[in-house]
């Protein structure tokens, strides 16, 4: 059970600096061991026989099936709208007018949310530093939407992006799919060290996410289907206990 403290400590540093109470974890960890009981079980599941496989209360597995499923959270307009610029050419990313018809900011946030004001979208984007305003025009100063640190964009991609990393992870584990996982460490190395190596790591991961970007907005239409991926790095790089950084 000691493999599991690498995994949870992460976890646990973060409830405690959002303030989320041990209560409300455990039962979201509970509706968890529940969901994976059920998927990974043959025959009728039964609340005895997840307790059985789970080691949870039958009373508590059957007031947590009772209710209802968390709502999934719904895409990242902002994303949206930086990817549509970026790749569309009717979007200019050196500038647009942000008032107008075809080719503006605003023609360009109402092709993606027609129930949100564009000049929401855009105060958004100027404060992330995605966007710059300048005289009427709007400029893109990145390709990729970071969303503001504590933020809940933030929170939500870090649950997608960890979330998926872990179940290719645990797939290869229990032997379901033989899915990429892999990574490179050393430890003795001076700061220097680690930060010509971080400069090479991020230029490099940065080609390769951009590559398959574009890559899989040429698709043909024919490709489309009901599969799905995600591909990501992560440099994580600590010059002692309780001074860890992460970049996802």
């Amino acid at each position: 059970m000691h493999w599991l403290d690498p995994i949870l400590s992460p976890l646990a540093r973060l409830a405690v600096r959002k303030g989320w109470l041990f209560p409300a974890v455990e039962r979201r960890l509970r509706q968890a061991y529940i969901a994976a009981a059920t998927s990974g079980g043959e025959g009728a599941m039964t609340d005895s026989r997840i307790s059985v496989m789970t080691g949870l209360q039958r009373r508590d597995i059957a007031r947590l099936r009772r209710e209802e499923a968390p709502e999934q959270p719904p895409r990242q307009p902002l994303a949206e709208i930086i990817s549509r610029w970026w790749d569309d050419p009717a979007y200019d990313p050196a500038g647009l007018p942000i008032q107008g018809e075809a080719g503006s900011f605003t023609a360009l946030a109402r092709s993606v949310r027609q129930d949100v004001h564009p000049r929401t979208f855009l105060d958004l984007l100027i404060e992330s530093g995605a966007v710059t305003e300048e005289a009427g025009r709007a400029s893109l100063t990145t390709r990729s939407y970071q969303p503001l640190p504590g933020s809940e964009e933030q929170l939500g991609y870090l649950a997608d992006n960890v979330g998926d990393h872990l179940s290719a992870a645990v797939s290869n584990v229990l032997g379901e799919a033989g899915n990429y996982d892999m990574a490179v460490h050393y430890d003795g190395l001076s700061p220097e060290a680690i930060a010509t190596l971080e400069e090479r790591y991020r230029a490099g991961m940065t080609r390769l996410v951009e590559e398959l970007d574009s890559m899989v907005r040429a698709l043909p239409q024919s490709a489309e289907g009901q599969q799905r991926f995600r591909a990501g790095g992560y440099f994580f790089k600590t010059s002692g206990p309780g001074t860890d950084q992460h970049d996802p």
